[in-house]
């Protein structure tokens, strides 16, 4: 290939950075905190309903010592990220590895692969669901948790279903750019949607993360690394199609939680619903710190005994609580008021209820390694690129909960991965063809 038409390859967009990745979630967390209260307090929460409603009865302390505990933490959270993604993004793979993820070819051997997997496991999964419980009755009756309750919560094939979350965006991206057909591309949304429907919000907004990275990454590559405004509409019509899909499955899976607290509309379900998810963490993150720094609760945990805060949950002992799961808020609910519906309340929070400040030791480690596969998917083409948006959807999520060693998350790592050498194994790159290859990307919007 000629070295002049192999794109330059810029840096990440802004909003892929650690910084801010992490920090936005965070600020917002504390906005919907304060308007929750002030809401309710107003009059807006129906009688009685404020602890299923917002997550928790009263707010917690705001103490100089408390909040200077939590700026400690998310900068040290945000510094070593940030090192570790300058790190990736500094070591860049050789030219003709990062064409050769650029080829048609490549980019369709990779989605089918991605597709199989994800098929197995969204079908093995209804086929676990339909032999416990009514899959059209728990729609009717808006109680589809009992989907995630009929499938094992260890890995096995089911966990496969996760494959969605790079399959969905990589087919839109693929049949935009006439790599692969519109029916191809429609059963990798399905699958998506289907296991949305499982794994709640979580599967369908890592999707979404996910393809936006893939997105960014084609502009750059079509336009030598120059970024193109993003256009107003464009922007307005993806929150309006989101905010619709999260109303859907919220609808679905918790209507009947919120008629039973007072509210009757959907989409005031789905606003309670983002508001309360986005306001606990807050909430118990300042509860803890503040009992934490007033010496009313301790828990320092043991250098062997937390390092399992580290480990990948598949790796850990059945008999270990995961705070990075699901930790039982009974673990500080003496010092925080939240409800115990609510079990992925803060990062900061959970890690030390669960492991202790040994645990803070162990889990900061894991930020510098999450940022440098971060940075070093991103220098490839925008396939490979697209697991970076996996690592930004875990930092997007610090401020509630660690995802960065759940299964999850190192599936689709390890996924990659494997996909990357099955798709390109015993492909070449051909000079004349990838010159025609990338000129006709340079069209993609």
């Amino acid at each position: 290939m000629n070295d002049s038409a192999l794109p330059e390859s810029a840096a990440p967009a802004w909003w892929l950075t650690p910084a801010v990745l992490i920090l936005v979630p965070v600020a917002a967390s504390i906005v919907s905190w304060i308007s929750l209260i002030a809401w309710c307090s107003a009059g807006g929460c129906p009688a009685g309903s404020w602890l299923q409603l917002r997550g928790f009865l009263e707010p917690s302390p705001v103490t100089v010592a408390g909040v200077t505990l939590l700026l400690v933490w998310y900068a040290l959270v945000v510094v070593l990220a940030t090192v570790g993604w300058r790190l990736g993004t500094g070591t860049r793979p050789s030219a003709e590895l990062v064409t050769r993820t650029r080829l048609p070819a490549f980019e369709r051997r990779y989605f089918l692969l991605i597709l199989a997997v994800a098929t197995i496991g969204v079908g093995y999964s209804y086929y676990r669901i339909a032999g416990t419980t009514s899959i059209i009755e728990s729609l009717v009756t808006q109680t589809g948790n009992s989907f995630t309750e009929a499938l094992p919560a260890s890995a096995g094939i089911p966990t496969l279903r996760y494959a969605t979350i790079l399959a969905a965006p990589l087919g839109v991206h693929l049949w935009r750019t006439k790599v692969i057909r519109a029916p191809l591309m429609t059963v990798a949304v399905v699958l998506l949607l289907l296991n949305s429907m499982v794994a709640s919000r979580l599967s369908l907004l890592m999707a979404v993360v996910v393809y936006l990275v893939i997105w960014s990454a084609a502009r750059r590559g079509a336009n030598g690394g120059a970024r193109k405004p993003l256009r107003p509409w464009m922007v307005i019509a993806g929150v309006v199609v989101l905010f619709a899909l999260l109303t859907t499955l919220n609808y679905v899976r918790n209507g009947n939680y919120y008629r039973d607290a007072g509210v009757s509309n959907p989409v005031a379900m789905n606003v309670y619903q983002m508001g309360a998810y986005l306001a606990v963490p807050a909430q118990v993150s300042l509860g803890v710190s503040d009992a934490v720094m007033r010496g009313s609760f301790e828990k320092p945990g043991t250098a062997g005994g937390s390092v399992s805060a580290a480990l990948p949950s598949f790796l850990v002992p059945e008999d270990e609580t995961r705070g990075k799961e699901a930790v039982d808020a009974g673990l500080y609910d003496f010092t925080v008021s939240s409800a115990p519906n609510f079990t992925t309340n803060s990062e900061f929070a959970d890690t030390y209820a669960d492991f202790g400040a040994w645990g803070w030791f162990y889990t900061l480690l894991l930020f510098p390694l999450a940022g440098y596969i971060s940075g070093r998917f991103s220098t490839y083409g925008p396939v490979i690129a697209g697991t970076t948006g996996v690592i930004a959807y875990c930092f997007a999520e610090v401020w509630r909960i660690q995802l960065l060693t759940q299964g999850i998350v190192v599936f689709l790592v390890l996924l990659t991965a494997v996909g990357m050498a099955v798709a390109g194994a015993g492909l070449r790159t051909r000079p004349e063809l990838d010159d025609e290859h990338l000129n006709e990307r340079s069209g993609v919007t």
